[in-house]
């Protein structure tokens, strides 16, 4: 039982340390790196709205004061100016933090075909993925993606959270139990991806 528990202790070190080799988890932290671009993104689109709101407000002020208008029609164009204002606000933060993201996403998609190779390295995790709840995340996809080699195409943000929940409980760090068993057939999978890698660059 003592030698059990202890091949399964270093069963799991060598998996984490195989991960660790492979994985650099700093270009997955998703929400962190995006997180001020987003910042940013928010502050062109109020500026944006607010510079549409004034503009229509100066013009209908204008009006008003030489007489145009009536103050009704003011304070009804002061209202429908938001309009237009909020629209254009929304376009201008979605294209800036489009903008903005668009190079981290590359990045990320970039690292995953560094680590993906041409064997597929993730679907390797396949015994410790099937155990965890990732929500909206298909485990199945994920894995016969990696297995296939169309990976890239799963959506970095949730790449990126696969990754990291699968660090996390590697590390006994999620609160997610994970069997004995299912580590050690990693390590075995990962083994064999080892010598796949030396047969195929030696």
């Amino acid at each position: 039982m003592s030698n059990q528990q202890s091949s399964k202790r270093h069963g799991r070190k060598n998996v984490i340390r195989n991960f660790e080799k492979n994985i650099t988890l700093s270009r997955l932290d998703y929400k962190p790196r995006v997180k001020p671009g987003k910042a940013m993104a928010k502050v062109v689109g109020l500026v944006f709205a607010a510079v549409i709101y004034l503009a229509g407000f100066g013009i209908a002020y204008i009006s008003w004061s030489r007489g145009s208008i009536d103050a009704n029609l003011l304070n009804k164009m002061s209202f429908i100016f938001m309009i237009p204002a909020s629209v254009v606000g929304l376009l201008a933060f979605l294209i800036s933090s489009n903008r903005r993201e668009f190079p981290i996403r590359e990045d990320i998609r970039a690292h995953v075909r560094d680590f993906e190779a041409e064997n597929g390295y993730l679907w390797r995790f396949e015994p410790i993925l099937n155990q965890l709840a990732l929500g909206k995340i298909d485990i199945e996809w994920l894995i016969k993606a990696s297995r296939e080699g169309t990976l890239i195409e799963m959506a970095p943000e949730d790449i990126c959270a696969t990754m990291q929940a699968l660090y996390e409980a590697l590390s006994g760090n999620s609160g997610q139990q994970i069997s004995g068993n299912a580590i050690l057939q990693v390590e075995k999978n990962l083994v064999a991806h080892t010598k796949n890698n030396e047969a195929t660059n030696p």
